[in-house]
């Protein structure tokens, strides 16, 4: 339990992962929990990046201890 909020409130600038590597990624995201870019997948909120870039986003902070093994 404590490790999913802990996750949840992993903010994608915090990851290690490298977001140079990701073509147009928006530099903005880097300030959001993965909890509010769950948010904004779920509600279809694509002001701030397209719906590829946010599942881009989730997927870095969900499994960037995998991504990191690499």
């Amino acid at each position: 339990m404590l490790q999913r909020i802990s996750v949840l409130s992993t903010k994608l600038g915090e990851s290690p992962a490298r977001l140079r590597r990701v073509k147009d990624f928006p530099s903005q995201l880097k300030d959001f929990t993965l909890f509010e870019i769950k948010t904004m997948l779920d509600k279809n909120d694509f002001s701030l990046a397209t719906q590829a870039q946010l599942q881009t986003a989730r997927k870095l902070i969900e499994e960037q201890s995998r991504l990191m093994e690499k």
